[in-house]
């Protein structure tokens, strides 16, 4: 143990580093994470998930999941391992910092899944700064929980469209978050049926803990469109028709080994529809920019090098400020 213990970083320091850090340098530190990923300049453990298939569930909601990501940059000077859980609309966690040179733990932060949020958000922007079409007029959202107020606000530095289509299992939990976003200046219209929210987009969320697809591929195929898939974070997890995978003209993934395992081209590749080798890391497309053009489907699962940046921003927040 270290002669003083690790830090511990209280939730309310953690939103206080999260306000203080401009959603550019985020979304920029997400690229230069994903691209050294994709170097191969990166150690990433496998993810555990724990309380969904083929495990059992936990005894509370059943879509509720822990999930434990690990990595570190070689060279670099930490290790990060995270935790997050939640369900049900309710998130939590907690983000360990270690030396890469003392094997000591530096900090813990209690962030409750906040920089979880943070950098999946930012990790969106990022497929939208790089993917999107150039006119961007209509966003289409499916699921309203934390993740999708998230993305939009990072959005708000990447695009200036505002006007949203948003549709959720309930029309009431659709209505409040298009009231919560209006006040953000958001003009949100939310819809009772899901086609409605994708039909008209030009760039799709969806951010869901579906488990069969409720995005079909005749909503979405013709036409440029980016979409963002988040909730594939699992085995077994599934927002998007494999029909509608197999028919991108550009198919990134974050990582796509995991991608191959809990993202939405798991099922892509047991349908035979797609294989590894049409896929593309979005690292590689920060190494060297890849065509924007037509339908993209980016298959975003969360790789702990994210955890890393993000840790590393936190923690160069806390110390300019002398409060590590």
């Amino acid at each position: 143990m270290a002669q003083n213990g690790p830090r511990i970083v209280s939730f309310a320091e953690v939103e206080a580093v999260i306000a203080s850090l401009p959603p550019d340098v985020v979304i920029d530190a997400m690229a230069a994470g994903f691209a050294s990923f994709s170097r191969g300049e990166v150690s990433v453990p496998s993810p555990q998930t724990l309380g969904q298939p083929p495990l059992a569930n936990f005894v509370g909601h059943p879509s509720a999941q822990a999930c434990i990501k690990s990595a570190y940059q070689h060279g670099g000077e930490v290790f990060v391992t995270k935790v997050a859980s939640g369900g049900d609309g309710l998130n939590s966690g907690i983000v360990l910092v270690f030396s890469q040179r003392t094997y000591q733990p530096r900090a813990i932060l209690l962030d409750d899944g906040l920089l979880t949020e943070l950098r999946t958000a930012a990790a969106g922007a990022l497929a939208a700064r790089l993917f999107a079409p150039l006119n961007v007029k209509m966003i289409g959202v499916v699921g309203v929980g934390v993740q999708a107020r998230w993305q939009l606000r990072l959005l708000e530095t990447v695009t200036p469209c505002r006007r949203v289509r948003a549709w959720a299992r309930s029309i009431t939990k659709a209505r409040a978050f298009a009231e919560e976003m209006r006040a953000r200046g958001w003009a949100v219209e939310a819809v009772s049926d899901v086609e409605a929210a994708c039909s008209s987009a030009d760039l799709l969320l969806t951010v869901t803990s579906a488990r069969e697809p409720l995005v079909r591929a005749e909503w979405l195929t013709g036409r440029p469109v980016l979409v963002t898939a988040i909730g594939a974070d699992a085995p077994g997890k599934q927002e998007l028709e494999p029909s509608l995978v197999a028919a991108a003209d550009l198919l990134v993934a974050d990582s796509r080994a995991q991608c191959l395992e809990r993202g939405e081209l798991q099922h892509a590749i047991a349908a035979g529809l797609v294989t590894s080798e049409s896929v593309v890391e979005i690292g590689e497309c920060v190494i060297s920019r890849c065509e924007r053009r037509g339908l993209v489907v980016f298959d975003s699962t969360g790789v702990a090098i994210q955890d890393v940046k993000i840790a590393e921003l936190a923690m160069g927040t806390l110390s300019s400020s002398s409060r590590l």
